[in-house]
């Protein structure tokens, strides 16, 4: 089966959240967390690598929290899937090999599916925007994984 990690999961349920409250006041991770049922401590860290990858900005202070870098229309669920999962790659085979390792692609018979398939789910990743996912409204209240 093909899935995201927790870690690309919840990145996307708090870039909607961002998304939705685009030009308000930054969202506190104790609300994201409390609306879609996310611990704390692993949003933090998946904020700060949306952070570290130029996605979202934090601010500190009474009014804190997190903001979109830009706008919704700018970032895509591409940019943030790469961000927190990697690159796209459906395969081992299909990854970035260390110079003096042997080439893992060489031998493997659905290399070149794999790479067509895994170029057409990063396209429809990267056709979606955050405005589009934030104007989307959830079938029930979001608790859990996805």
């Amino acid at each position: 089966m093909l899935k995201l990690s927790n870690k690309g999961l919840y990145g996307i349920k708090a870039l909607y959240e961002l998304a939705r409250n685009y030009g308000g006041l930054p969202v506190t991770i104790r609300e994201i967390s409390e609306h879609h049922g996310m611990p704390v401590p692993f949003l933090v860290q998946v904020l700060h690598r949306l952070r570290q990858a130029g996605i979202v900005e934090s601010r500190r202070g009474i009014n804190g929290g997190y903001l979109l870098s830009r706008s919704p229309e700018a970032i895509t669920l591409g940019d943030a899937v790469r961000a927190l999962e990697g690159p796209i790659a459906l395969c081992d085979c299909l990854q970035q090999v260390a110079p003096g390792q042997l080439d893992r692609i060489t031998g493997c018979v659905a290399s070149s599916i794999y790479r067509r398939l895994g170029q057409e789910v990063e396209k429809a990743f990267d056709s979606v925007t955050l405005q589009e996912l934030a104007a989307q409204a959830p079938e029930k209240t979001s608790v859990g994984k996805c």
